[in-house]
């Protein structure tokens, strides 16, 4: 299948949701498309080196709600379906890049290698905390899901103001105890 692609500087994870402003012509044309065909859309990161700025992998995303900010620009709240393989890239007319986008049914880690700790169930009250105190995440995030551990590791990769491109590293890497103690050294060091 072919969808069109929304490089940006964000990192998100097959269940997480967020809030996107869009104003260039290209990208409300490729929301337009995405709303009255209900396919999505794949949100990437921009790969400087990449074959036009195109990286291997993305997330498919619904567009869930939408709004208007107060200078009158749209606003979409989109919900990552499904992590997603980027091939064969190509531009149209309005520069909007494409892609042939294949689904990746294995989650980003294996489930198999969680191993219940007492920091995990830590960091799913410390991030349902977080929600607690900022209704706007609370809002967004329309399912939760706090006992999954990875569910639970996957917002914190998201939300945490850590570089994007280390936490490319750490989805990519594939191991999640590596994760689990990524997040532990982050999150105790906060405190």
């Amino acid at each position: 299948m072919k969808r069109a692609i929304f490089p940006l500087p964000i990192f998100l994870l097959p269940g997480g949701y967020t809030r996107l402003r869009i104003f260039e012509p290209r990208y409300l044309s490729m929301v337009g498309e995405a709303l009255k065909n209900t396919q999505g859309f794949v949100l990437c990161e921009y790969v400087e080196q990449a074959v036009l700025n195109v990286p291997n992998e993305g997330v498919l995303v619904d567009i869930i709600d939408f709004s208007q900010d107060q200078d009158g620009q749209l606003l979409i709240d989109v919900y990552a379906k499904h992590r997603v393989r980027l091939s064969a890239p190509f531009q149209d007319e309005q520069k909007l890049r494409h892609a042939d986008v294949t689904v990746l049914d294995e989650y980003v880690w294996d489930r198999n290698e969680i191993k219940a700790t007492h920091f995990i169930s830590d960091m799913s009250e410390m991030l349902a905390e977080l929600f607690s105190q900022h209704p706007h995440l609370d809002q967004l995030y329309r399912e939760k899901h706090f006992h999954d551990p990875l569910w639970v590791a996957s917002r914190w990769l998201e939300l945490l103001p850590i570089n994007i491109a280390e936490k490319h590293k750490l989805r990519a890497n594939g191991n999640f105890e590596q994760v689990v103690d990524f997040l532990h050294t982050v999150l105790y060091q906060s405190e």
